[in-house]
């Protein structure tokens, strides 16, 4: 599977990191950004969204949101993705 240049994935580290880390990815080119995040990981991309909103205010709006789970072994895993998109003024 190849993994696209555009993807933030949530993981372990504090929200503000993957907020910067969105930040670069609009500064580096990017109109559209994916921010995304699952199984415990799914409220810190909801977080992730939020903190980007509050700090880059009317410069970003939300694209779409997608729900989905993902199968590991026996276990459902569920998964989010929230496209965001850099609005130029």
């Amino acid at each position: 599977m190849a993994a696209e240049e555009n993807i933030v994935i949530i993981g372990k580290k504090p929200v503000i990191d993957y907020v910067l880390a969105t930040i670069v990815l609009f500064n580096e080119g990017y109109d559209e950004v994916i921010i995304r995040g699952q199984g415990s990981n799914v409220s810190k991309a909801v977080d992730v969204y939020n903190a980007l909103v509050h700090r880059l205010q009317d410069s970003v709006e939300l694209v779409g949101v997608s729900i989905d789970s993902v199968e590991r072994g026996r276990r459902l895993i569920p998964v989010i993705e929230i496209r965001v998109r850099r609005k130029i003024a």
